[in-house]
């Protein structure tokens, strides 16, 4: 279980590089074309949008699994360990919460969206949203992960 996690961890990392990468070459490509050769590239505005919202979407769930992402504890540290635990849990339920509903949402959307092209690119815009779905889907086993941890601290290790 946990090499599994682990790989899934990894894929998710490397698909961040991977779009970062991508976005940052065609924006490169973009300068270049527009700066040096006088003719501006059509669809590298498009590309790199929907490469922001892929890798934002995938990099929430990273990041919360890292433990990244801002907190306010001030108050959260200075209550019983009863109830510290407590809003803990609630804070992993509401991520739980909000994973499920994007991805229900977003695939509802996608439903209408199969029937609409990009302008520039072409591209189904269903496949955008697609990032949306892959990265709400990740979040949802980060957070079933840290839930596993809270209720059954044993297997902390293994799901690490």
């Amino acid at each position: 279980m946990r090499f599994a996690l682990h790989a899934v961890d990894r894929a998710m990392e490397f698909a961040l590089f991977a779009i970062f990468l991508a976005f940052s070459l065609v924006g490169g490509l973009q300068v270049f074309n527009r700066f040096v050769l006088g003719l501006p590239l059509s669809w590298s505005e498009e590309f790199q949008k929907f490469g922001h919202v892929w890798m934002v979407f995938i990099a929430i769930p990273v990041a919360y699994r890292r433990g990244a992402h801002i907190g306010m504890d001030a108050v959260l540290v200075r209550m019983p360990a009863a109830i510290r635990r407590g809003v803990e849990l609630l804070i992993e339920i509401l991520w739980l919460l909000l994973a499920l509903a994007v991805c229900f949402y977003t695939l509802r959307l996608m439903q209408v969206a199969q029937f609409q092209e990009s302008p520039a690119l072409g591209w189904r815009m269903d496949h955008v949203y697609t990032g949306l779905v892959i990265g709400s889907a990740y979040l949802a086993l980060v957070a079933l992960r840290r839930l596993v941890v809270i209720f059954r601290p044993a297997l902390a290790e293994e799901l690490a």
